[in-house]
């Protein structure tokens, strides 16, 4: 298939391939390693980063939490929750006076703590900090429930997550939550116990601005379009750096808290995550003392994106070194095609009878080889045309003097007698055998009698002229006779079967390996002799099949296949003659029809 194909065409189709298969191979592997081992790099980094964040946090809450038991165990706390109802307004107003200078001191420069509040036993509230005028106010549907769950923890800990949206405003869209710097907040609190009986006297509220927490956070590039968020156990946003993440909203994806919840069951901190149609890698840190959870959410278009940039430089540089190579292939293969193109363009002359042409070719290269041995090869068959010459007029010359001493017949005739004898006498039987059957081919070839002899006759003629080949070729055939006995007495043209037998021995048997085998049947048909020789030899090519009977190859008695075709049509008629039929390797058949005659009359 390829040899259909210019060289040129080949030899940049080879480099193509060749520039072709390391270019895909290299960048599908450097596209999946660089991307494997960035997702490695940046899921370790990831960890490690949400670990820093989560101690940082867990360091504000604890501080945190040490501030609400400083606060609860203080003397105008305990002494106020444990004296209300007995105290005049007054004296619960310079109680709250008190514990808003204690705290203001302690938290005005050191917290983003937005509000502190004390509910006593009976839910009454006292502003201990904060904006007076513009208190910290939980709805009721809201309030109620936490403080229920402070009583329920006996003292614990209780972290809530508000907005503006579950906090009373006395006058709604005064101004913007942005500006009173109470946007999003974080409420820690616990239920406020008697420092002598144990009791649960009340209840302590500390609000602190929840950017205070996502400043931890907040300028940490973990990626583009990535997001760090806070999580409770319950999937509730305690904090977010992006409006994409609203905090005191439950998580879009209600299966991210779970999957974190599994995959922390198993001690693993990074997993893959698809929401919405994406993938995301996903990394967490636990803070252990409140239950939550610091999640980094990561795209994958992120980071992949590096690993994409460098797969397209690497195309870039592949299609560059393809084009390149397709460009020296072409420069490559006109070295090679030139020197041929001369090459080819001499032989052409060659072909056309110049014979007087050379090709200059000084490389030391195959082409430079073949070009020297066709000029050599020029070089011989310009020696061989003059020793031609040499040889015809030499020829020519003995031809001459063969006719001039050619031998009489009749002279020959006697002296192969005289062999005989001598052959005879001397008991040398197989010489014997053999001139004699020489003689009688002789008698044959010498044309006495009529030109139509009985088959019988040509039998016999088939039959000495067998019994010299036999000789000659050592058993190296056998030929087998079927012939209708009442055909022996119908008359041939002599010289009509001997030709076609000797073809299927010289042409079919001689060249094969192993003993070949040539059948000879003879038959009445339809009023016309059929003969039928086939042999088990080397065949006919079709290609030379359809001009065997034009040529005129002749053998031992001068006469072809040819000549004796011709001879039965001029004879009898076109209707008569050969025809042969041949498979390669297999068989050859000849089948001769003639009329049927009988002393001179057509049956």
């Amino acid at each position: 298939m390829f040899r259909n194909f210019k060289i040129r065409t080949r030899l940049v189709l080879l480099f193509i391939i060749l520039a072709l298969l390391p270019l895909i191979v290299t960048v599908v592997i450097v596209y999946k390693d660089t991307g494997d081992a960035l997702q490695s790099k940046i899921s370790t980094y990831s960890v490690q980063v949400m670990s820093q964040v989560s101690q940082n946090i867990k360091r504000e809450l604890d501080r945190l939490q040490n501030d609400s038991v400083e606060i609860e165990f203080s003397d105008v706390v305990q002494q106020t929750l444990l004296h209300y109802n007995q105290m005049s307004p007054w004296e619960i107003e310079n109680a709250q006076y008190t514990m808003r200078q204690n705290l203001a001191k302690k938290f005005s420069f050191l917290h983003d703590v937005s509000d502190v509040l004390i509910y006593t036993r009976q839910r009454k509230k006292i502003n201990a900090y904060g904006d007076y005028g513009i208190s910290f106010n939980l709805k009721k549907e809201y309030l109620k429930p936490y403080l229920d769950r402070l009583y329920r923890q006996g003292g614990g800990v209780v972290w809530i997550p508000v907005n503006t949206d579950s906090e009373e405003h006395l006058v709604k869209y005064a101004t913007s939550a942005e500006q009173l710097s109470k946007s999003n907040g974080v409420v820690m609190g616990r239920a406020v116990k008697s420092l002598s009986e144990g009791d649960i006297i009340g209840y302590l509220m500390i609000r602190t601005n929840e950017r205070y927490l996502s400043n931890i956070y907040k300028d940490i590039d973990i990626g583009q379009d990535a997001d760090i968020f806070v999580l409770d156990r319950n999937g509730v946003v305690v904090s977010s750096r992006s409006s994409r993440v609203p905090v005191t909203s439950r998580y879009p994806d209600g299966n991210l808290i779970q999957n974190i919840r599994d995959n922390f069951k198993n001690g693993s901190y990074v997993f893959n995550y698809e929401f919405n149609g994406q993938r995301y890698l996903v990394s967490y840190a636990p803070i252990q003392s409140v239950g939550w959870f610091v999640v980094g959410k990561i795209p994958y278009s992120y980071l992949h994106s590096d690993a994409q940039q460098m797969y397209a430089d690497a195309i870039y540089i592949g299609i560059s070194c393809f084009i390149a190579a397709v460009f020296l292939a072409y420069l490559f293969s006109a070295s090679i095609l030139a020197p041929l193109k001369r090459l080819r363009k001499v032989m052409n002359q060659a072909e056309q009878g110049n014979l007087s042409v050379s090709v200059s070719d000084g490389s030391n290269d195959e082409i430079g080889e073949i070009t020297q041995h066709f000029n050599n090869m020029l070089t011989e068959i310009n020696n061989l045309l003059e020793n031609v010459k040499n040889t015809e007029h030499q020829k020519r010359l003995a031809e001459l003097k063969a006719l001039q001493a050619q031998i009489n017949p009749h002279f020959l005739s006697n002296t192969l007698n005289t062999v005989r004898f001598l052959a005879k006498a001397q008991k040398a039987q197989n010489i014997e055998s053999i001139i004699t059957s020489l003689i009688q081919l002789f008698h044959m070839t010498m044309g006495k009698g009529d030109d139509l002899i009985p088959i019988r006759e040509e039998i016999e003629y088939i039959k000495n002229y067998i019994n010299i080949q036999e000789y000659r070729y050592l058993n190296k055939f056998k030929i087998n006779y079927g012939l209708e006995p009442e055909i022996l007495g119908y008359k041939i043209p002599r010289l009509i079967l001997q030709p076609v037998v000797e073809n299927a021995l010289l042409h079919g048997i001689g060249p094969m390996e192993g003993q070949g085998l040539i059948v000879i049947k003879g038959f009445v048909y339809e009023n016309d002799i059929k003969f039928v020789i086939t042999d088990n030899g080397t065949g006919i090519p079709p290609q030379k099949l359809e001009t065997i009977l034009q040529k005129r190859s002749t053998g031992l008695n001068g006469m072809g296949i040819a000549n004796v075709n011709e001879r039965i049509k001029l004879y009898f008629g076109r209707q008569y003659g050969l025809s042969i039929e041949s498979v390669p390797d297999l068989y050859t058949t000849v089948e001769v029809t003639l009329p049927a005659v009988r002393q001179g009359r057509e049956a």
